[in-house]
């Protein structure tokens, strides 16, 4: 079997897999990859620099598409410069594949350079590994060896999905052809039995309980927009749904930060307390709202992660409401956000200019169909109280709420979108990850 084979059938799997963009960062050990992806013309490559920010430009093209996207490092110091984007994508549960080189094993006790373990460096944030060999002798081997990959990677797009490693052995010659695939890549892939975690029945929720379902970061998805519509109409239920969650409906209720900072009594708090917390997807930002749902003793709290939409039609479903019903909860929280809002909409107004009133008039002038940007800390809480906009689609690496990403990934969703992008971002973390501007791609 020739030199670099299995590298060759790697890659016309990752073609068949439908992954379509490829972020190369540069290097040497990693030539028999780059000179893979760049003779394909169906993927779309682009050089990146700095492995750190081409992680993070990797992440926001995959979650601007829906879809795997593959980054490339060379090895040593360059593969542990993925870990930061590779968190992130675990918690906001987007497919980012990362091929990373290294040195045969045999030459690790003879001092050569550029070289560190490189065995699972994202095992406690990532949903696989698997370690390539540095050469295949036998078809049967190469067979074995695509089956493993094909597992890995159907499991980064299974529900939830997730950033998956591929450790990559390269020997010397590093620079000669690649061979020609000698595995069959024109059948489809294999259903290799990854399926969607089961939530189980929502049946026992007695039909006056008082839900609150937590959505959390995520994506626009109509059909889970219904599905939360339906249920609003048929129990005593109330969405909260912060921007970044991108379920605009009318009845949720976004602002749970200012609801919670508005109340005074006791008996509102009472008032506004659930029964039941079903929760979805990522990160919540309001700070107050989980100290409230964490100070309530005896709160039962069910998490859904497998099929959201289905488990919430049949909650629905169990409950028909009959004529002249009220959804009481949710009322009484639509009420204290409305009376929140006009208190702060009228301050706002009246502010000097500065951070805040900057952010709100810049999220209020807007055009339509625009993808936001929102950096942590300080710049994605001004944004959080400004009114929520229905028209917009609004993005934050709250993953693990780090700096370090928040230009390039923006700038990797531009890449790949011909919508218009604007990206908000505190000035220390447009410094620290300024090299996303180093990218000649730019948009």
């Amino acid at each position: 079997m020739q030199h670099n084979q299995h590298i060759t059938e790697l890659g016309c799997l990752l073609e068949r897999f439908g992954v379509r963009h490829a972020v190369i960062c540069p290097g040497s050990r990693n030539a028999p990859l780059m000179q893979f992806f760049t003779s394909r013309d169906t993927f779309h490559c682009y050089s990146v620099v700095d492995e750190r920010s081409g992680g993070y430009m990797a992440l926001g093209m995959a979650r601007q598409l829906d879809e795997p996207v593959i980054v490339i490092t060379t090895s040593g110091t360059a593969v542990l410069n993925l870990a930061p984007s590779v968190a992130e994508a675990f918690h906001q549960r987007i497919p980012l594949v990362a091929l990373t080189a290294d040195r045969p094993l045999e030459v690790i006790p003879q001092f050569n350079n550029q070289w560190l373990d490189q065995e699972a460096p994202f095992y406690a944030f990532s949903k696989g590994f698997y370690q390539l060999p540095p050469e295949v002798y036998q078809p049967e081997d190469l067979e074995q060896i695509a089956g493993h990959l094909e597992r890995l990677l159907a499991s980064s797009i299974s529900c939830p999905q997730g950033p998956v490693h591929i450790n990559v052995t390269l020997e010397e010659p590093l620079y000669d052809p690649l061979p020609p695939p000698l595995l069959d890549h024109g059948k489809p892939f294999p259903d290799t039995g990854y399926a969607e975690p089961e939530n189980g029945s929502p049946a026992g929720i007695p039909a006056g309980h008082r839900i609150l379902v937590l959505a959390g970061m995520g994506s626009p998805d109509r059909r889970l927009l219904k599905s939360l519509e339906l249920l609003v109409m048929s129990r005593q239920a109330v969405v909260v749904a912060e921007h970044i969650a991108n379920l605009p409906g009318v009845s949720f209720c976004a602002h749970p930060e200012l609801v919670m900072a508005g109340l005074n009594e006791e008996e509102e708090k009472e008032a506004l307390a659930p029964d039941l917390v079903l929760s979805f997807r990522g990160q919540v930002v309001s700070k107050r709202l989980k100290q409230f749902l964490q100070s309530r003793e005896g709160l039962e709290h069910r998490e859904i992660s497998g099929n959201v939409p289905a488990f919430l039609e049949e909650l629905a479903a169990q409950h028909v409401p009959g004529p002249g019903f009220s959804n009481d909860f949710q009322d009484r929280w639509k009420q204290a956000e409305d009376r929140v809002l006009k208190i702060t909409e009228g301050r706002v107004r009246d502010l000097p200019f500065g951070n805040l009133s900057a952010v709100q008039s810049v999220l209020s002038s807007l055009p339509a169909g625009t993808a936001v940007h929102l950096g942590n800390s300080g710049v994605i809480r001004y944004a959080l109280l400004t009114a929520r906009r229905g028209d917009l689609t609004y993005y934050a690496n709250r993953g693990t709420s780090g700096i370090d990403g928040s230009v390039s990934a923006a700038v990797g969703a531009a890449m790949v979108s011909e919508t218009m992008h604007l990206l908000l971002v505190g000035d220390l973390s447009f410094v620290y990850d300024s090299n996303a501007l180093w990218n000649r791609f730019f948009p």
